[in-house]
């Protein structure tokens, strides 16, 4: 009897461990994943063509962020849908919940809960908005304090130009 309980405990120590170990290596996978996936924020600007379009600026240690003058939080509706507008100010829109949809020149961008967006479309045609998401779309909006808009993409500026 003594034998069989050793027998089952060893076993069941064994098991703890491999199930462990298998969480593990399935963890460290996922992070390797995603450490190859750089965190952007997507900047929605004018071009020269006077067409709203999107960019994608990876976020590092190095980037130099916009001076913020005021904060606002904004809940949406489900369905709300804005039709053809520029952005009212230069400003980052930060989206805590619900999910929205833009549409610019190259077409749709959708907008998840996490996502970050970079206001820099004053003029031209602009860009529709809608809440896709079945729940309210709470978003922080971050006026900057500089509000001169840059016409063009930022490309690799955007990541090591101070503004």
């Amino acid at each position: 009897m003594r034998l069989a309980i050793r027998w089952l405990t060893a076993a069941a120590l064994a098991g703890v461990c491999l199930t462990v170990w298998g969480a593990d290596i399935a963890r460290n996978r996922v992070e390797a994943q995603s450490a190859g996936k750089p965190t952007v924020i997507k900047r929605i600007y004018t071009g020269t063509d006077g067409l709203s379009h999107v960019e994608d600026i990876p976020l590092t240690m190095d980037t130099k962020l916009e001076k913020i003058a005021s904060v606002e939080v904004r809940v949406g509706t489900p369905g709300r849908f804005s039709d053809w507008h520029v952005g009212p100010q230069r400003q980052y829109i930060i989206n805590l919940s619900g999910s929205g949809q833009l549409e610019v020149a190259e077409g749709k961008v959708d907008l998840p809960a996490g996502s970050m967006e970079f206001i820099d479309d004053l003029t031209g045609k602009g860009h529709t908005t809608r809440i896709t998401s079945s729940e309210n779309r709470v978003s922080i909006w971050l006026k900057f304090e500089d509000q001169k808009q840059r016409v063009g993409p930022l490309g690799a500026a955007a990541t090591s130009a101070k503004r």
